[in-house]
């Protein structure tokens, strides 16, 4: 070696004290360092030889110094000025110690301290042969054993080859190579001959797998002389390294005139914005990042494609409505009383104050336009529409049930969970107890189920409590809101203002408690799923994205429940309002609480998507940027003068949850979209629309803007699926709810079918909804009434003595009326009661409850039984592949028993 690279040897410290052998690998073995092979797709160009030049001459390269052995791992780590000498030299044991046993577990390291920024040091991690066909067999690594020429596509693929356009692998549409699709049987390096190409070592296994199967060293490998501390994560976390991360395949934007690599391959033809209208390539995503990152491109791929159908259809809805916008009886009634009603004041058509204090009176007419606008997303088509939902959120899990399994068998992941999942090593630390595995008959750790579900007990009712401090934190906001308007009536000055005031307060003042509560949520969720210390990583994570999915379920939906739900149905009437905390309860105007969720969702979805769209941007960039900082040579704009180990730690890092923000995102839109789609059938077009734009920022992220992640397999979505399952259950429930008690359409319906037999005789509707009560002090409060700009424009003023009113141009006037919409009538004894319409209401919302929600389980419960979750070309293959594997034992049986007879013969004749 030669400059600042250096090969790293231990032998002192090894010889000083006994390492500890991977529990999962198995025996070390000695490393072979005659490797000269090099992987296809990479940047092949040596290290340059002059290490006395510029480091801005060093071309890229995926080998070691000797230009041969593949990188397949690189660790990297500073020497912090401000750190003490004892700090130091503690971080530099612990570094020597983790270094020394990987290579006794037969991993080849080398070091490079010749970076440009002359700070960072970098190790890089070789594995020779002996160490992968080791960790292979251990991992239950499937390998190719017969090229699989029994292909049958799904009826899109060849739909899609006969009319000759893409299709989900069609090179025609990629650019790129189809990828042969093999029989697979678990890695056995004690019988080489049943695999292909075994003999080209060197690229028998991909970078994906050679990078998984060091991870899963790094991650074993203690640090410590008493072995309880394991593995890199815990040394990034005590700042004793700094990064840890497999290679990108080279320059992203390699010109077309110059050999492709994997990488600048999937930035061409997937990871730009002008293959929106293409499929993904599946094939080569799950080749360069894994199966769970592929599996997540595929699932959404799928969802976005399923949106297409819903979002024409919910685009038809809003036409409908704007079709009857103008001639909508209900809106027609309101917008007519301005023009035949000039005073208000005398005709009875003067609303009173929708709250205390800041609040006026106001004319009917004023809610014209958002009574027809609620008509845009408050007709029968919505609640056809809303039906229509609920039956397609079924048959999307249902279809998307079949395309996983379909994938997790052509990926050879199916039952990986059961079979090849290895424990975690944070789990095995700690499981002192050992039992063997009924399935795959080896010895594992064990930790009795009573103590896992003790913990987990626990951690429910502490989530249960943190989600009640939540549910608190909005009514506090709700409250404050009130509170800010009845404290600014009292003020001439503010009093104009104080909706505006109380709305942006109340907005940042949440913002704030959610921010705040989410980090207590989030470190809270991570010390119990740590603490529960689950056996496998796919539980691990199952675990911890549930407790921040209950969180942010609560935290996102909270606010439009409380719209839907709460608003304005239990604020009583004037002269007997309900005022919880000595505060009167909020209402919703004339035009119904129906358009103000609308725009409550529109908002909160649609500047949701476009605030995380311009987060997943910004943020890879600004860390990029701050990394860079220092560079001022020029020559690096290009990316050519620095080494592909140096340029990749500049990149973003994947964080320790994968693709849980991803798949967080995604997820809360799907309930947007299916829980509230009955008050907002355009939020599947906004999501199409996202989705197209997501699939290729993601895709654009993770090639360009993020470091390379470790490759994972995964042989679904996860609990994820479940999630969606209890979103689509729950969302029939909340659609029917909605259209029964938000919605005017129970109300219009029966009154058209009480008080006349066809549509024209919903005139006088809202005028039999809106009951009149004499103003007085009692009813809408004295404050109003004396700060009532209003009346003063119309010289009625308020005598506090009389208790009456006087009007400067009519000494006959003495009072007047304000309505308020509800189903109220005065009786005999001068109270106002609930008229015989309202409990009629109330039995045809509870039976549309019924039927809507009967209706659809129903049907979901058919649709499950009628599609089978394996395609029945996935079962012939299936059997095909058992049939070829015990046609594969027999001849081994067979040959082992000839082989046995020829060596007596040899004896005999002997």
């Amino acid at each position: 070696m030669s400059g600042g690279e250096t090969a790293i040897g231990f032998e002192a410290l090894a010889a000083e004290e006994q390492p500890v052998p991977l529990a999962v690998i198995g025996a070390p073995q000695s490393g072979n360092n005659d490797e000269s092979g090099r992987d296809g797709d990479s940047e092949k160009t040596p290290l340059h030889e002059n290490k006395g030049e510029q480091k801005q001459s060093i071309i890229q390269t995926l080998f070691l110094n000797d230009g041969k052995r593949r990188i397949d791992f690189v660790l990297a780590y500073q020497i912090y000025e401000d750190e003490t000498e004892e700090w130091r030299e503690k971080r530099e044991r612990k570094r020597k110690r983790f270094f020394g046993r990987l290579e006794t577990e037969g991993l080849e390291l080398e070091e490079d301290r010749d970076s440009f920024d002359k700070k960072t040091i970098f190790v890089k991690i070789h594995a020779p042969w002996t160490f992968l066909a080791r960790v292979a067999e251990q991992l239950f690594i499937k390998m190719p054993v017969e090229e699989n020429n029994y292909v049958r596509h799904s009826w899109w693929d060849r739909t899609s080859e006969k009319l000759n356009c893409c299709s989900v692998r069609s090179p025609m549409c990629h650019g790129l190579e189809p990828v042969q699709e093999y029989i697979t049987l678990p890695f056995n390096k004690g019988h080489p001959e049943k695999f292909l190409n075994i003999d080209d070592q060197d690229n028998f296994f991909s970078p994906a797998l050679r990078s998984r199967m060091v991870q899963h060293a790094l991650v074993r490998t203690s640090y410590s002389n008493d072995n309880t501390k394991v593995g890199y994560e815990r040394l990034i976390g005590n700042k004793s390294l700094d990064a840890a991360y497999p290679l990108h395949e080279g320059r992203r934007d390699v010109p077309e005139e110059e050999p492709q690599n994997a990488r600048s391959e999937l930035r061409n033809v997937w990871g730009r914005f002008g293959a929106w209208y293409k499929f993904q390539p599946l094939d080569h995503i799950r080749a360069y990042f894994g199966e769970k990152i592929g599996l997540y491109f595929c699932w959404l791929g799928f969802y976005t494609q399923a949106l297409i159908p819903i979002s024409l259809i919910g685009l038809l809805v809003f036409f409908i409505g704007l079709g009857g916008f103008r001639n909508n009886p209900p809106a027609n009634e309101i917008c007519n009383t301005t023009r035949s009603n000039p005073d208000p004041l005398s005709d009875g058509f003067l609303m009173c104050p929708l709250c205390s204090g800041s609040c006026d009176f106001y004319e009917l007419g004023e809610s014209c336009y958002y009574a027809r606008a609620a008509y845009l997303f408050d007709n029968r088509a919505t609640v056809a529409f809303a039906f229509i939902m609920c039956l397609w959120a079924v048959f999307f899990l249902e279809f998307w049930k079949r395309k996983e399994i379909a994938l997790a068998y052509r990926w050879d992941v199916l039952g990986y969970e059961d079979t090849e999942q290895q424990p975690r090593a944070a789990f095995e630390a700690v499981a002192t107890e050992k039992r063997e595995n009924p399935v795959t008959g080896r010895l594992e750790g064990y930790i009795p189920p009573s103590t896992t579900y003790a913990k987990i007990t626990q951690g429910i009712v502490i989530m249960i409590f943190m989600v009640c401090v939540v549910i608190a934190a909005v009514l506090a906001i709700i409250i404050y809101r009130v509170a800010i308007i009845a404290t600014a009536s009292k003020n001439s000055t503010v009093r104009p203002y104080s909706s505006i005031l109380s709305s942006l307060t109340a907005a940042v003042l949440q913002l704030i408690a959610i921010a705040i509560l989410d980090r207590i949520y989030q470190r809270i969720a991570e010390f119990l799923t740590n603490w529960e210390n689950h056996r496998t990583q796919t539980e691990f994570e199952d675990n911890f994205t549930f407790k921040m999915f209950l969180f942010q379920f609560v935290n996102y939906y909270s606010s439009v429940f409380y719209i839907a739900f709460f608003k304005g149905k239990f604020n009583g009437y004037p002269g007997n309002y309900h005022t919880p905390f000595g505060f009167r309860m909020e209402e919703c105007g004339t035009g119904g609480c129906m358009i103000e969720l609308t725009i409550q969702l529109a908002i909160i979805m649609v500047g949701k998507q476009v605030l995380n769209n311009a987060m997943e941007l910004f943020f890879p960039f600004f860390k990029a940027w701050w990394r860079r900082r220092d560079t001022k040579d020029e020559d690096l704009t290009d990316n050519k003068g620095v080494s592909r180990w140096e340029e990749d730690l500049d990149l973003a890092d994947l964080n320790q949850y994968g693709l849980f923000a991803e798949y967080l995102e995604m997820i809360i839109q799907f309930g947007f979209i299916t829980i509230f789609v009955s008050a907002f059938p355009l939020a599947p077009l906004f999501a199409l629309l996202n989705n197209i734009l997501e699939i290729r920022l993601d895709a654009y992220k993770f090639v360009t803007l993020l470091r390379r992640p470790v490759s994972q397999r995964a042989q679904d979505i996860g609990i994820w699926y479940s999630i969606l399952d209890g979103v689509t259950k729950f969302a029939v429930f909340t659609n029917a709810f909605i259209i029964a008690v938000t919605s005017d359409f129970i109300p219009r319906e029966l009154y058209m079918y009480t008080k006349g037999n066809a549509p024209e005789k919903l005139d006088g509707f809202v005028n039999d909804s809106l009951l009149p009560f004499p103003v007085s002090a009692d009813t809408v409060g004295s404050s109003t009434i004396v700060n009532s700009a209003y009346l003063e424009t119309r010289n009625v003023t308020w005598n506090a003595t009389t208790d009456s009113f006087t009007k400067a141009d009519d000494p006959s006037f003495t009072g007047f009326m304000c309505r308020f919409k509800t189903y109220r009538e005065l009786n005999e004894a001068g109270e106002y009661q609930l008229t015989r319409f309202y409990f009629q209401y109330l039995t045809a919302a509870l039976a549309f409850v019924i039927v809507f929600e009967h209706l659809v389980l129903l049907i979901s419960a058919f649709v499950a039984w009628l599609i089978p979750d394996v395609p029945s070309h996935l079962k012939c293959q299936i059997e095909r592949e058992q049939f070829l594997g015990r046609q594969a034992l027999r001849e081994r049986e067979l040959n082992e028993a000839t082989a046995l007879q020829d060596k007596r013969r040899k004896e005999d004749s002997v």
